[in-house]
Order: structure tokens, then sequence, then C-alpha cells
């Protein structure tokens, strides 16, 4: 059986989240400069919402599953973070990785004069 999972759990969905939980900070910075607006701030805080959301809907289902039984309990306590944790590690695993192959790539590119 295919299954795409639970939404905000891959690196796509963590990167949207570490995204939107940012804006706020970048668009308060940005009314510091004057270049801000209301309408923005909608969006911010939609995207900000949204990005809550998920991340509450990703705990509740792992906390109601590992009550289940369905999966192992990881955390000691209240939140169970542990899967978000791994796919962040791995995004930026990822993300290392690239940047040190795009430094090689700009590096070894010859230079027009």
């Amino acid at each position: 059986m295919n299954s795409a999972g639970l939404p905000g759990t891959g690196l796509g969905g963590l990167l949207y989240i570490m995204l939107a939980l940012l804006m706020p900070f970048h668009e308060l910075y940005l009314t510091v400069r004057g270049r801000s607006s209301r309408e923005r701030w909608k969006v911010v805080a939609k995207q900000f919402a949204i990005a809550c959301g998920i991340l509450v809907g990703v705990e509740l289902s792992f906390s109601w599953l590992a009550r289940a039984g369905v999966v192992p309990q990881v955390s000691t306590g209240t939140v169970m973070i542990a899967p978000m944790l791994l796919t962040l590690g791995l995004l930026l695993a990822v993300l290392t990785v690239l940047w040190i192959w795009a430094l090689v790539v700009r590096i070894r590119k010859p230079r027009l004069s």
C-alpha cells in the first residue's frame, strides 16, 4: 500500500515550516525599514498559522499513535519531536552537501578574462 505520509514530516514540509516560522521576523525587519504593509502582514500571519497547525497536527498524530502502541514512545514527556528532528537532520545534511558541492563547482569553473 502506498502512502504519502503525514503532511509536514517530509523535507519539503519541514522546509516550509521553518520558513513560515521565520517569516514574522523577516517581516518585522522590513517593517522597521518601512518596506512592509498590512497586506504583507496578513500573508505572514496566514502562513505562520498554517505552519503552527501542521506542527500541532503532526505532534498530536504521533502522540495518539504512541498511546495506541502503533509507534514506540520516543520521548519521556509531553512532546515527541524525534521524527521531525530526524527529518531536520537529514535536511541539514543534504543542504550542507549541496553547499559544499556548489563551492567546489565554483572553484573549478574556469574564469573568462
